[in-house]
């Protein structure tokens, strides 16, 4: 079997379309001409690979075994190796097949298609592209040190052939016609020692002949792996088309479902950002508010200072009042004394109106009897006038004395009775109005004490109020004091909040910016969601050349 057709025949190779592949590569005859010409491969390097076909199924099967000994020394390469369907003899074969093709190929389409195929294989099974074209240095290592050892062999059959050539044209012995080649005691017609022309020319043509060999079999594994670079590059090619594919269905399904969402948050955003405008404004009418509060806590913290400060002079006189008051309350206790003496005086003095009443009584009693006396007297002084009358002469002087005497003494009597009478009349008159006075006088003492009474109950009450007032006034001095400091710390705080609501309103100002650049983002998002679904052409994957 040649062994073109020997690798490149497996497992996978029933679901690869080399055809298809081929085409998607370009493939075809004028560009296989072409990849030749630019590398300069020609019938020559033909002429000569065929010419290496001994030395490459001499060394194949070292070769294979030094490639795959190479190949297991890494974990990554031996994994792709365990993924294949083959065993690794049988690789080790395919790898000896391939060889042994480089030199004997007709490299026409048929060739590179299945340099294709063997491209492909290596992909399919996951080989990464640096691993491929990495082998190739395994390679050049490998076969260039055979070709070493040719090149080598090659130049000591040019330079026995040489001194063949030599020998029958000259006498000399071997060695010296050697050592003559290689110019040794040997000068020129310049006098410099030098290398004889026809022997260096056969060395330098046994070595050129040994390069350009190596330079043709270069140029083929350069074509082959052209060919299974484009396998990759086309498998790469395909995904990113499946990629481009699935963008564009998932650009059309990602329109689809965030179309309306977009429109939603786009007219959220515009909602967002008028209210943010709204809250701004609200803030810096807040702010101007808390400003203005401010100013006016700072008037009531003024006028809380003042009030603290009347507070203190009404705790000083409510002080003052407190004393007046217990003042009065003592003077009262005093007053009530002395009203109770004078109450006693004027029961005492009731008492000797009454008596004097009694005594007038009397008096009168008394007044009536000599009266009464003095009109028995007047009687007896008539009847004494009457009898004089009727005795003697003496007699009768003595009894008119006696009549005149008892009638002037009952007279004087009368009269001072009169006089007793209109006086007790007279002291029962005052007496009367003394009672009378002295009653209204108890009347008032009785109305005077129960007000004083009640003025010492309200002054009592006065002064536990003046008390409790100095005490509440205190309380109120500390309130006031405590309340001046809490409207201090409130303006503050209001100060604070000011600043706070100009920052928040510079903050909703940004939040209302930021809002309305979201909602033109958000349109530009749309627009660009909608150019996803946009028809574009593929990629054209890149061309990977080589220069020789």
């Amino acid at each position: 079997m040649h062994p073109q057709q020997t690798f490149g025949n497996g497992g996978l190779t029933d679901a690869l379309d080399v055809d298809d592949l081929v085409d998607r590569i370009g493939l075809d005859n004028e560009e296989i001409a072409w990849r030749k010409e630019f590398v300069g491969f020609d019938e020559a390097d033909e002429r000569r690979l065929a010419d290496l076909e001994p030395l490459l199924q001499a060394n194949s099967e070292t070769i294979a075994d030094d490639f795959y000994e190479n190949v297991f020394e890494y974990e990554q390469t031996r994994a792709i190796v365990d993924r294949s369907p083959k065993g690794v003899d049988a690789l080790k074969r395919t790898q000896q097949a391939y060889l042994v093709s480089l030199a004997t190929g007709d490299y026409d389409q048929s060739y590179f298609e299945n340099r294709t195929r063997i491209g492909k294989l290596h992909e399919m099974l996951d080989m990464p592209l640096k691993h491929y074209v990495g082998q190739y240095g395994v390679y050049y290592d490998l076969l260039l040190s055979r070709m070493n050892e040719r090149v080598q062999a090659q130049v000591v059959d040019a330079i026995e052939e040489w001194a063949a050539e030599r020998e029958t044209e000259q006498d000399a012995g071997g060695l010296g016609r050697f050592v003559g080649a290689l110019g040794l005691g040997v000068e020129d017609e310049d006098g410099d020692d030098g290398l004889e022309e026809s022997f260096e020319r056969a060395v330098r043509d046994a070595i050129d002949e040994g390069m350009m060999d190596v330079l043709s079999l270069l140029r083929i594994i350069n074509l082959d792996m052209q060919v299974a670079t484009d396998t990759y590059v086309d498998s790469y090619a395909q995904r990113l088309e499946e990629s481009i594919e699935r963008r564009k269905r998932l650009a059309t399904e990602v329109e689809t479902d965030v179309q309306t969402p977009l429109g939603e948050l786009s007219d959220a955003s515009e909602d967002v950002a008028e209210r943010a405008e709204t809250i701004s404004d609200h803030t810096e009418s807040q702010a101007a508010a808390i400003g203005q509060a401010a100013r006016e806590l700072d008037e009531v913290s003024a006028a809380v200072e003042e009030v603290a400060g009347v507070a203190d002079e009404v705790g000083a006189e409510s002080d003052r009042t407190e004393r007046l008051a217990a003042d009065g309350v003592e003077a009262a206790d005093d007053a009530v004394a002395e009203l109770a003496a004078i109450e006693d005086a004027t029961d005492r003095v009731a008492e000797a109106v009454e008596g004097l009443a009694a005594r007038t009584d009397e008096i009168d009693e008394i007044v009536d009897r000599l009266d009464a006396l003095a009109d028995r007297t007047t009687v007896l002084a008539a009847n004494a006038k009457i009898e004089s009358s009727r005795s003697g002469d003496q007699t009768d002087e003595t009894m008119d004395i006696i009549a005149s005497e008892v009638r002037s003494f009952a007279e004087q009597t009368k009269a001072d009775l009169g006089a007793i009478e209109d006086a007790v009349e007279a002291v029962r008159e005052e007496a009367s109005a003394t009672i009378a006075t002295t009653e209204e006088t108890v009347a008032r003492v009785d109305t005077g004490t129960d007000r004083v009474r009640e003025t010492v109950d309200s002054l009592e009450k006065i002064h536990e109020a003046a008390e409790s007032t100095a005490a509440g006034m205190e309380d109120v001095a500390s309130a006031a004091d405590q309340q001046a400091r809490g409207v201090e710390r409130a303006a503050e705080t209001l100060a604070e909040l000011s600043g706070s609501a100009d920052e928040v309103a510079s903050a909703a100002e940004s939040v209302a910016a930021a809002s309305q650049q979201q909602t033109a983002s958000l349109r530009e998002m749309r627009t660009s969601v909608a150019r996803l679904t946009d028809e574009a052409p593929a990629p054209e994957p890149p061309v990977y050349e080589q220069l020789d």
